[in-house]
């Protein structure tokens, strides 16, 4: 089985049992507080759409998309009667095909990590055509300063294999990579303090971006 698969298939099993907490994310509630307009917005690896469903609470109309399928059949059935909230199976490559629609803010936590260097590649590439002028980028993710790096099987300096496969992301080398897909960088941090859930508290980077 490839990296690809057996990671679709962790979260696959991840959101089957459940796991995943119900409350918004610290991150989540930091992007909704910079918000004073109602947004169209995309979120890119929605999981069991905690997130998704926050944005909509504000009243924002929002489409959440994941690559696990569990996960997309568990924010239907959660969130079905939510009518500003529509979920998708699939990558930004299959939404961008059959969803002509723009957004004004494109929202992703903790998976820009969970890919490989040409699918972030890729996902940038399209978050720049799916977004309108002026239209905002939020990411959240792992670090290389973070200590889960040092953890697993190596495959690259910024590829591991720790229970799933994770490649952690260099701040300076991320924004000259948002910088050439024609982003301009508003704000970029690397601390702890962030992403805190329950005694972990991992080394992230936030960055939010907008379409120059």
């Amino acid at each position: 089985m490839s990296f690809d698969k057996e990671l679709i298939h962790y979260w696959d099993e991840y959101y089957i049992k459940d796991n995943a907490p119900s409350f918004p994310s610290p991150f989540a509630e930091y992007v909704a507080s910079n918000l004073s307009t109602k947004q169209n917005i995309l979120e890119i690896g929605c999981g069991n759409g905690r997130d998704s469903k926050y944005f909509s609470s504000k009243g924002h109309h929002v489409t959440g998309l994941d690559r696990s399928i569990e996960a997309i059949e568990l924010c239907k059935n959660l969130y079905s009667s939510d009518e500003p909230i529509e979920f998708f199976y699939g990558t930004i490559t299959d939404i961008a095909k059959t969803n002509k629609k723009k957004f004004d803010l494109i929202y992703s936590r903790f998976v820009i990590h969970a890919m490989s260097l040409n699918e972030e590649l890729e996902m940038l590439k399209i978050s720049y055509k799916l977004l309108n002028k002026d239209g905002q980028l939020f990411i959240e993710c792992r670090s290389t300063n973070d200590p889960l790096s040092q953890k697993g099987e190596i495959l690259s300096h910024t590829e591991r294999v720790f229970g799933h496969y994770r490649r952690f992301i260099i701040l300076e080398e991320f924004k000259l990579r948002l910088v050439k897909t024609g982003f301009e960088v508003v704000k970029a941090i690397e601390n702890i303090g962030l992403a805190k859930f329950g005694e972990e508290d991992p080394m992230v980077i936030r960055v939010q971006v907008i379409k120059a």
